[in-house]
């Protein structure tokens, strides 16, 4: 029996036409992402990303779903994590945590922000709670890594990729990562620069791991380590003094001119990398 007589119409149509596949991916995540903005939210909740934990489920159906229509994507997307994944993902994390540990050092040095007090000291709860925040905050950035790593630069990159090319791919979801963060033209350029860093994170190690990892470390240390005084508590956090031009707002997607040049400067040079180490390679 053929394709066309063993399965639908449209699962054979997804399976043969890549631009297809592409649209209706990404098409049923916008759907997912407006039900979890419109779900009512705790007002009491001082953590942020709660329509993640929302999204979350729909995210991984829907994904496992499309990655069962090929076999090649079955093969690329269902299988455990390798030795070499655990070693990337250990790499992302401490370059994650050096690349923003640097920034607020630039930022301290010139007076911009201070961390002078714990937690505890300032919100005046436990360090049990403070410890119990930054777990959930943790945990919330695990969720969000995952939602935005599987549709930007995983899956949904692939099938981007399949439909329109490397470049195609690239000019379609990178900017599609800085306008799903909000409106605003700074905030355009400065996720523009973060999503191209993590997309080429992404062709230069051939996983999501070691960009899963720096994503995560990032968001943690700006949430959970160095967090905003206006929202959860955080180990150190955070107090800004200099101008919001050039800081940004630190733990919003809000960036200042120091964070986008430092990102833009840090994607410049995982392209050159790249290119260097790989001269046969898509880069």
């Amino acid at each position: 029996m053929t394709e066309a007589t063993t399965a639908p119409r449209l699962i054979v149509l997804l399976r043969r036409n890549a631009g297809l596949r592409s649209l209706a991916y990404l098409g049923s995540m916008v759907g997912i992402i407006l039900v979890a903005t419109r779900t009512a939210r705790n007002a009491d909740n001082p953590h942020p990303y709660h329509i993640h934990h929302i999204a979350f489920p729909g995210v991984l159906v829907i994904t496992a779903l499309f990655a069962r229509l090929r076999p090649e994507d079955a093969a690329s997307w269902r299988q455990l994590p390798q030795r070499q994944d655990v070693l990337h993902l250990v790499g992302g994390l401490g370059t994650g945590g050096l690349a923003i540990s640097s920034l607020l050092g630039v930022a301290a040095a010139q007076g911009w922000v201070s961390a002078p007090e714990w937690g505890w000291e300032r919100t005046q709860i436990a360090p049990a709670a403070v410890a119990s925040s930054i777990a959930i905050t943790a945990a919330h950035s695990v969720v969000l890594v995952f939602d935005e790593e599987m549709v930007f630069r995983g899956y949904g990159f692939d099938t981007l990729r399949d439909a329109l090319g490397l470049f195609g791919a690239l000019a379609v979801s990178v900017p599609l990562f800085a306008l799903y963060h909000g409106p605003g033209w700074k905030r355009f350029v400065g996720l523009s620069a973060a999503g191209l860093l993590l997309a080429l994170f992404r062709l230069r190690t051939g996983s999501l791991w070691f960009g899963a990892g720096f994503h995560f470390m990032w968001n943690l240390m700006q949430e959970g380590v160095f967090g905003p005084l206006d929202q959860a508590p955080s180990l150190r956090p955070l107090h800004v003094h200099g101008s919001v031009e050039w800081v940004g707002r630190p733990g919003y997607p809000e960036p200042g001119w120091l964070q986008i040049i430092w990102v833009t400067a840090l994607a410049a040079a995982a392209a050159a990398l790249g290119r260097r180490s790989q001269p046969s390679s898509h880069l």
